[in-house]
């Protein structure tokens, strides 16, 4: 068994296509929402608790996914370093003994959350769409925005062989080996 923790509900259906898309098998997964990067990162959280009192005996591996966001952002935890080292300082302060792994959604510029991650994996033509958009529009609109409004209702809009998945595909078939 693995644990896959993340920030939020969107990130669980993300992963469960994934994992049926690379053919890795969704019932060793237990998943953790913690409805928010900075629950994640708070060691006192009661999930923690829990996964260390129901589950670290019979788990082997864990995944901790976190947006990068934006190193703008007032909060300390923003942005694709910090959040890095605030995901290494979380995994020392655990203390857990299985294998903890981390990784943090962004689009090509370490910057964003998982739907940079989606926009940045698009042909450059349906990019070069939404550049278009984004410029004659008057509004601000995040890639959150873009995300929902273009592509979250089309069934596989994606290509889940993209160079910008290598790194996760690496990472979860790691999660699963020898389990």
């Amino acid at each position: 068994m693995v644990i896959i923790a993340f920030e939020g509900k969107s990130d669980g259906e993300f992963f469960n296509n994934l994992l049926d898309e690379y053919e890795l098998n969704k019932n060793s997964v237990i998943y953790y929402d913690f409805e928010g990067k900075d629950n994640l990162f708070n060691i006192g959280h009661k999930y923690y608790d829990e996964i260390e009192k129901k589950h670290l005996s019979k788990i082997e591996k864990i995944l901790l996914v976190v947006d990068a966001d934006n190193e703008k952002d007032p909060n300390p935890n923003r942005g694709y370093e910090a959040s890095e080292n605030k995901l290494k300082e979380l995994i020392d302060d655990l203390g857990f003994d299985v294998k903890i792994d981390y990784y943090i959604m962004s689009d090509e510029n370490q910057e964003g959350n998982l739907e940079s991650f989606l926009l940045s994996i698009l042909d450059d033509e349906q990019q070069e769409c939404i550049k278009k958009f984004r410029n004659c529009y008057k509004y601000e609109l995040t890639d959150k925005w873009a995300y929902n409004s273009f592509y979250k209702q089309k069934k596989e809009p994606f290509d889940f062989e993209h160079q910008n998945f290598d790194e996760l595909k690496t990472k979860l078939i790691k999660l699963f080996e020898e389990i």
